[in-house]
């Protein structure tokens, strides 16, 4: 989640957020999330790898208003729906830091297990912080 408000938008921070969309469009398999017509974040399948079908998912909802309404859960699910049909991945993985409990409890919701801890892989405000490895096999999300 990016959450918080920015304040009000400068120059360059239009430059970038454009620039960030551009870099979006490019990927093969990127999509903003809506609700009711309006962006509320973006979900991504990246680092595809076709000899082994699987690839490494990435989500983010922009505001804190956009949490604990089911939509990130939506989103994934849909995602992991396109995934494990059309594309024929065998496997998707994300990471997530190891605080992040909200997402760490959408992702087990969507039938996401934890594989393993990269061990204080984030340096954040000062302190070092853990990353759990999380993946989903297509057997797993059809039996769900």
């Amino acid at each position: 989640m990016y959450g918080g408000d920015p304040g009000p938008l400068t120059e360059p921070d239009m430059e970038r957020s454009k620039k960030w969309v551009e870099w979006l469009a490019a990927h093969p398999f990127a999509r903003i999330i809506e609700v009711n017509s309006e962006p509320v974040g973006h979900v991504r399948l990246h680092a595809l790898n076709e000899t082994d079908r699987k690839a490494k998912l990435a989500i983010g909802l922009f505001t804190d208003d956009s949490l604990g309404k089911g939509i990130g859960r939506q989103a994934i699910r849909l995602t992991l729906d396109h995934a494990f049909g059309p594309m024929n991945l065998h496997r998707v993985e994300l990471r997530v830091l190891s605080f992040n409990q909200r997402a760490i409890r959408c992702y087990r919701a969507c039938g996401f297990s934890h594989e393993g801890i990269e061990r204080e892989s984030a340096f954040i405000a000062g302190e070092w912080h853990d990353d759990w490895i999380m993946g989903i096999l297509d057997h797993e999300h059809f039996e769900r």
